[in-house]
C-alpha cells in the first residue's frame, strides 16, 4: 500500500512539473507576441475562418488556397464578447480580433506539449523533464505557438497520429487505431501535405503487424470521408468532376478523362488543392500567392531547391538541438538492436518521409515553418537521446547545450522570428544565407513605420538619393533582385548596411 501511495505521489509531482513547464512556455510566447505585428498570412487565415463560421467554406480569394477551418478557434474571444453583448462592434478592420485570436493559438502548442509528455512516458523516458527544457526555449515553437497559421497545429496532429499508431501497433489497442484515424482526418482538413501520409500510414501497419485488416481499412476510409465532409458542411459532396471549374492544368486534364466521376468530399476541399496546383503552375511572381524560392543568394521562380530545407535547418535550428539530433542518429546506428526497430519505423521514418516530400515535391518552399510538421515528432527522438546522455558520464553535455540554446535564443528574444544560429556570423548579411518568411514574415513592418515616424533622422529607402539614415527591409532587398528592379541601385550597389532593426530591416547610414 505504501509503495502504491509513493507511486501516485510521484505521478502527481511529475504532472505538476509538466504544468510548470507549460506555464513558462505560455508566458514566453505571450510576451513575445506583444512585440510582433500581424504577419503576412494571418489576415487571410482569420478571414477565411470567419467565413467558414458563417457556413461559407468556399475558396473565393487567391490566398484561400491553403486556409483551414481549424483556425476558427481564434474567433472564440469575439464569440464570447458577442454572446455577452450582442451589440458589440469594432471599427478597426479586424485588428483587435486578430490580436486576441493569437492568444487562442497557444492551444495547439499546449496540446503538443501534452502529447510529447504522454509519448515520453509511454516510451519510459525517465528524464522527460530535460526534453522540455529545450522544448520551451525552441525559437520555432515559441514563435509559432501564437501566430495564426496551420504550421504548429499540423505538427501536433502528426505527433498525435504517431502516438496512437504506436499504441495500436505495440499495445494492441483498437481504440488507439480509431483515434489515430481521427487525428489523421483532422490533419487532412488542416494541411494537404497529410495526403502523402495516407500510404505511409498503411505501409507502417503492414510492416509491423504483417497484415492489413480490411475491416479497419474500411473504417479508416469512412472516418476520413466523414470528418472532411463535416468540416466543410458537406457542401457539394459527390459533385462530378465535369461540373467543377478548375484552374490548374493537372485538374483540367483529370476532368477531361473522368468528367463522370462523383467526388465524395466537399467542393471546397477539391478547389483548395486545385488552387495550390494553379499557383505552383504560374510560378513565382509578385502577382501570385507564390513568389518563388530563395536560398543562398539563388532565386528560382518555377521550382524549389532539393536542399532548401536542409540549408534553412542548418542556419535556423539552434546548434544545441542540431547536435542532439546528430547524437541521436549516432546512437541509433552504433547501438542499434532489433528491439529498436519500432523507434526507427514510427519516429524516424515519418520524419524522413515528410522531409523528403517537402524537399522534392513541394514548390512552395517559403520558410522553415513548414518543418514544424515534423519538429514535435523529432522531440520524442530528442527525449530518447537526452535520456541516454543523462544516464551516462556525459551529463555535463546536456547542461552545456541547454545553456548554449538559451543564450542563443535570448540574444534575439522577443524578436525571434528572424532567429539564426551562430553559423550565421554576420547577422546583417543573413539574407545571403536564408530569407523569405524564415526571416521576414512582415512581423516588423508596422514597428518600422512607427520607428521612422518617431526618429526624424531616419526614413525608408527610396529611388531618390539622400544623405541620412535609411531603412530597407530584407524582403524588399530580395524582391529587387527577383524583379530585376534597379530603382534602388544607387543604394544597394554603392553602400553597405551598417546595422539592423529587429533582425529584419537593414540600416544604411549615408554620408
Amino acid at each position: 500500500m505504501k509503495i502504491k501511495s509513493l507511486h501516485i505521489f510521484s505521478a502527481i509531482s511529475q504532472h505538476k512539473l509538466f504544468v510548470a513547464f507549460m506555464l513558462v512556455h505560455v508566458c514566453l510566447s505571450f510576451y513575445f507576441i506583444s512585440f510582433q505585428n500581424i504577419t503576412h498570412d494571418e489576415p487571410s487565415y482569420i478571414e477565411y475562418s470567419k467565413r467558414w463560421l458563417h457556413g461559407k467554406p468556399e475558396r473565393i480569394e487567391p490566398l484561400d488556397d491553403s486556409k483551414t477551418p481549424v483556425i476558427a478557434i481564434v474567433w472564440l474571444p469575439r464569440i464570447i464578447r458577442q454572446i455577452i453583448n450582442p451589440n458589440y462592434q469594432l471599427t478597426d478592420y479586424g485588428r483587435q480580433d486578430q490580436k486576441e485570436g493569437r492568444y487562442m493559438m497557444i492551444v495547439f502548442s499546449i496540446l503538443t506539449g501534452i502529447y510529447l509528455y504522454k509519448f515520453l512516458l509511454l516510451l519510459n523516458v525517465k528524464k522527460w523533464w530535460a526534453v522540455f527544457l529545450f522544448f520551451i526555449f525552441d525559437p520555432l515553437i515559441m514563435a509559432y505557438a501564437v501566430l495564426i497559421n496551420s504550421d504548429l497545429a499540423s505538427g501536433f496532429f502528426l505527433l498525435a497520429i504517431i502516438y496512437y499508431l504506436y499504441k495500436y501497433l505495440y499495445q494492441a489497442s483498437s481504440k488507439s487505431f480509431y483515434l489515430s484515424c481521427f487525428f489523421l482526418s483532422i490533419g487532412l482538413v488542416t494541411k494537404h501535405t497529410f495526403l502523402f501520409f495516407i500510404p505511409l500510414f498503411w505501409v507502417l501497419i503492414f510492416i509491423i503487424i504483417k497484415r492489413i485488416e480490411w475491416k479497419k481499412l474500411l473504417h479508416f476510409i469512412i472516418i476520413i470521408l466523414l470528418i472532411i465532409n463535416v468540416a466543410f458542411f458537406c457542401k457539394d459532396t459527390f459533385k462530378t468532376l465535369g461540373s467543377y471549374q478548375f484552374s490548374s492544368a493537372s485538374f483540367i486534364s483529370l476532368q477531361k478523362k473522368f468528367s463522370w466521376l462523383p467526388i465524395p468530399v466537399p467542393a471546397s476541399y477539391i478547389n483548395s488543392i486545385d488552387l495550390l496546383q494553379y499557383h505552383a503552375q504560374l510560378g513565382g511572381s509578385s502577382s501570385n500567392t507564390y513568389t518563388g524560392v530563395y536560398i543562398l543568394g539563388q532565386i528560382n521562380l518555377h521550382d524549389g531547391f532539393w536542399y532548401y530545407y536542409l540549408v534553412v535547418s542548418v542556419y535556423k535550428i539552434p546548434i544545441a538541438i542540431l547536435i542532439l539530433l546528430l547524437l541521436g542518429c549516432v546512437f541509433a546506428i552504433v547501438k542499434y538492436k532489433p528491439t529498436h526497430k519500432k523507434y526507427w519505423l514510427l519516429l524516424v521514418l515519418p520524419a524522413i518521409y515528410f522531409f523528403l516530400i517537402l524537399s522534392f515535391f513541394n514548390q512552395f518552399q517559403i520558410g522553415i515553418r513548414h518543418l514544424l510538421l515534423i519538429i514535435p515528432l523529432l522531440y520524442v527522438l530528442l527525449g530518447i537521446t537526452i535520456n541516454k546522455l543523462l544516464q551516462s558520464k556525459a551529463k555535463w553535455l546536456v547542461a552545456f547545450l541547454w545553456v548554449g540554446l538559451v543564450s542563443s535564443v535570448m540574444y534575439y528574444y522577443p524578436y525571434i522570428i528572424p532567429y539564426t544560429n551562430e553559423l550565421v556570423g554576420n547577422k546583417i548579411k543573413v539574407y545571403e544565407k536564408v530569407m523569405d518568411s524564415s526571416i521576414d514574415y512582415g512581423q516588423s513592418d508596422s514597428s518600422a513605420v512607427h520607428f521612422v515616424k518617431n526618429n526624424k533622422a531616419f526614413s525608408f529607402a527610396s529611388a531618390n538619393p539622400t544623405k541620412r539614415s535609411l531603412l530597407l527591409s530584407m524582403r524588399k532587398y530580395i524582391e529587387l533582385n527577383k524583379q530585376a528592379d534597379t530603382t534602388l541601385n544607387w543604394l544597394v550597389k554603392n553602400h553597405q548596411p551598417t546595422g539592423i532593426y529587429q533582425g529584419v530591416y537593414l540600416i544604411y547610414t549615408i554620408k
